[in-house]
């Protein structure tokens, strides 16, 4: 370090033009940085993104063989004015004349290779091996370390879990905000909602069975599955139909956050019946907007979650939709479970994750 202040390179130009799950990390850690007193900040990222408080590198338009080149051959160059490299998603270059930081948000493709295309199965299987150059490497769970030992072979003194947290600003929306939202969208109450829904891992199917089952039941209820479309919604659509629950379905695809914001705060209860996570944001969101959380008893989740969470089985529709029932039967059940959210969402916060990012990077400069 040539500074008092700690110069870092940090490198999101994986950004998508709708950030979900790593894009919502990078973004939040970045401004998180950015905010700091301590470090100077310069973030590498595609055009249209600019991070309060920090320098940008803007990389090229295109697709991700255009990316790559360019992160290996032309992102190194500005490291010369850096002390750490920090990449927030796998993105590591072979040659590099600081300390490298890698971020490894989940090892899906590893662990539900059926999940994607053997083309892309490659390429981010490709893309994880450059993580292991990094000097360290920072993982939201410890599910996640466990997975980059097994697949990635990455000695484990090297790991650092740093949790992630809700979006800065989310809590529970004001009621006219809720109306307008549901109004907008065309959304009944009540409703229970899924985020992220159209990959075959997050198992929106088993939300939309436990939907046929509820109203077999007597509950009147509406599911509403929200987030980028994806090769799924199709096959939801129709599964939903074969139930006869189509019109109680609402695909309102990406929303903007305030909207989200709104729907998780509606909601009787967010489903999150997910196979695998590395950490599982919405669910915490969700919490954080003072809703309860239904969610599969998968190992990320049990570590993230705790005790403020509803856990079902994996593939259970049938446990969803008693949990679902509970809730709505019982308004002091769910004012419960919100409240235990609420508090479990308080524990998680971007600047803790930037001071612990920090000492990470720490770690490598002296």
């Amino acid at each position: 370090m040539t500074s008092d202040r700690l110069r870092v390179l940090l490198n999101a130009t994986a950004l998508p033009a709708r950030p979900a799950g790593a894009g919502v990390y990078t973004l939040e850690l970045a401004a998180a940085l950015g905010a700091r007193n301590d470090v100077s900040l310069t973030v590498a990222a595609p055009p249209g993104y600019t991070i309060a408080g920090a320098a940008m590198v803007r990389s090229p338009e295109g697709g991700a063989a255009v990316r790559s080149a360019w992160e290996q051959l032309r992102l190194p160059v500005h490291l010369s004015d850096s002390d750490v490299y920090h990449a927030a998603h796998f993105a590591t270059p072979l040659l590099a004349t600081v300390p490298r930081v890698a971020t490894v948000h989940d090892l899906t493709f590893y662990r539900l290779p059926r999940r994607y295309s053997r083309a892309h199965r490659w390429y981010y299987r490709a893309l994880a091996r450059t993580a292991t150059r990094a000097e360290r490497m920072i993982v939201p769970s410890r599910a996640v370390a466990g997975d980059v030992v097994r697949f990635l072979h990455y000695p484990p003194e090297r790991i650092r879990v740093v949790a992630e947290a809700p979006r800065a600003g989310l809590a529970p929306a004001p009621p006219e905000l809720v109306r307008a939202t549901l109004a907008d969208l065309r959304i009944e109450s009540p409703y229970v909602l899924c985020v992220g829904t159209a990959e075959p891992g997050k198992r929106a199917v088993d939300a939309v069975r436990a939907l046929a089952i509820l109203r077999e039941r007597g509950p009147g209820v509406q599911l509403v599955l929200a987030g980028n479309a994806g090769p799924l919604t199709a096959p939801l659509q129709r599964e939903a139909e074969r139930l006869g629950v189509l019109d109680r379905v609402s695909f309102p695809g990406y929303v903007s956050d305030e909207a989200l914001c709104a729907l998780y705060s509606g909601a009787v209860a967010v489903i999150f019946p997910s196979l695998y996570e590395g950490f599982g944001l919405p669910p915490l969101e969700a919490m954080a907007c003072g809703t309860p959380v239904i969610a599969s008893r998968a190992q990320a989740m049990q570590e993230v979650l705790a005790d403020s969470a509803l856990f079902v089985p994996l593939r259970d529709p049938r446990a969803i939709a008693e949990a679902v029932e509970g809730l709505l039967r019982q308004p002091g059940l769910r004012a419960e479970w919100a409240a235990r959210g609420l508090e479990r969402a308080g524990q998680f916060s971007w600047s803790r994750a930037a001071e612990e990012t920090i000492a990470v990077y720490h770690e490598l400069t002296g």
